[in-house]
């Protein structure tokens, strides 16, 4: 709640929590693209001709592509664990806010936006579907494709949900903490913008003794299909006494790829803002039959780090000894399972966002790290990393 507001605008706010807060309407067609998706032809990248509609204050982005890929001459030498998602290499969503001037809210890959909402609620994930068949709830250890790479046609269809506030999991009372959260039309004015880029059929896993064709779902001809859906959140009035913060999420390669044996590397200084969650990505890059420009894992693994932590000037601000049973901890804790090569560190289990750690209080000159043994040594290991951070919002201001 803002803290310049009358009596009579506190009592409105109450009568409209009560009736309005938690509502949202089904998703909202935006936008929608045929997409020209080749056999090795590099990344392409679109960018929609259109800010994103404010209208209402916007909850979720969900982002759609159906098509179908026939594969002949041969299979895949090899399929990537996460390859119908890695048909979307990046998600960027930019704009300029009124309070805290250029942001990118979004920076993702297809593949970790699709496991992104997985990490804390085992529902309204995002959906992968070849040939009528669901993929299973990607907890799967090791995690496999439904994409199989086999010669024959496999019509799909991949949906990633993307939700603007911050990852607290799917409770009644996380619903309506989303409001300090919603993009709203009076922060963002007419300025958000988004730009997708996608892969070609190698992002897919290695097509080494394949021929591939990308054509409409269930067609012969044509092209796959992009449509851009909005969720969007009903708060009337109350919309204009609510305390806007921002949540940012931009995945990235640490800063020191970890290939050998160490303990206690310094894998990434982190930045100095209210941190929700942290999550780091492990596994192996694709090496053979890749087209250049194409980001794609070969594997993905719970063993290559061990003992993972948050520092401030190398004390740990929780005290973790043992990834796997972190991992357990976390998972018992916000009711879910989370895929192979997923690692979360959560400050917000309690599904509070008030309970993020505070790193924009930390003294000038502290080191704020993310460090972890290293525990699988090979020139092909990968270490991503996301910090989920936040912006204004509900926080009181540090003493």
């Amino acid at each position: 709640m803002k803290d310049d507001v009358t009596p009579a605008q506190f009592r409105a706010a109450l009568e409209a929590s009560a009736s309005v807060l938690g509502r949202y309407t089904g998703p909202e067609l935006f936008f929608q693209q045929n997409v020209a998706l080749t056999a090795a032809g590099g990344a392409q990248t679109v960018n929609l001709p259109r800010t994103l509609n404010l209208n209402r204050p916007v909850s979720d982005i969900f982002i759609s592509l159906r098509g179908r890929i026939t594969v002949t001459v041969g299979p895949y030498t090899a399929v990537a664990p996460e390859a119908l998602q890695n048909l979307v290499q990046n998600i960027q969503i930019q704009g300029i806010h009124k309070d805290f001037g250029n942001l990118t809210p979004i920076n993702l890959s297809g593949a970790t936006a699709f496991i992104w909402p997985a990490l804390t609620q085992a529902r309204g994930i995002g959906t992968s579907i070849i040939n009528g068949v669901y993929q299973a709830f990607p907890a799967a250890r090791p995690m496999a494709s439904n994409f199989t790479g086999a010669v024959g046609t496999h019509d799909f269809v991949l949906i990633i949900r993307i939700p603007v506030g911050p990852l607290l999991g799917m409770g009644q009372a996380v619903k309506r903490q989303y409001t300090n959260f919603l993009w709203m039309a009076e922060d963002w004015n007419d300025s958000l913008q988004t730009q997708i880029r996608f892969g070609d059929a190698t992002a897919l896993g290695d097509t080494t003794g394949a021929t591939v064709a990308f054509t409409a779902f269930q067609s012969a001809t044509g092209n796959p299909v992009m449509s851009i859906h909005l969720g969007y959140s009903l708060l009337t009035q109350f919309a204009r006494l609510v305390r806007s913060g921002v949540v940012i999420r931009t995945e990235q390669p640490t800063a020191q790829q970890q290939t050998a044996l160490v303990n206690q590397a310094v894998l990434q200084t982190l930045q100095k803002q209210i941190t929700a969650n942290l999550m780091v990505k492990t596994g192996t890059i694709q090496t053979a039959g890749l087209t250049a420009g194409i980001d794609t894992l070969a594997t993905l693994t719970d063993f290559q780090l061990d003992r993972t932590q948050i520092t401030v000037d190398n004390k740990p601000v929780r005290n973790n000894q043992d990834n796997i049973v972190f991992k357990a901890s976390e998972e018992a804790l916000n009711n879910t399972l989370v895929p192979e090569g997923y690692f979360l560190m959560s400050f917000v289990e309690g599904q509070n966002a008030l309970l993020s750690y505070r790193g924009d209080g930390l003294a000038g000159g502290s080191q704020f790290q993310l460090q972890s043994d290293v525990i699988a040594a090979s020139a092909n290991n990968r270490q991503r990393f996301v910090q989920e951070m936040i912006y204004g919002g509900p926080f009181p201001a540090q003493r």
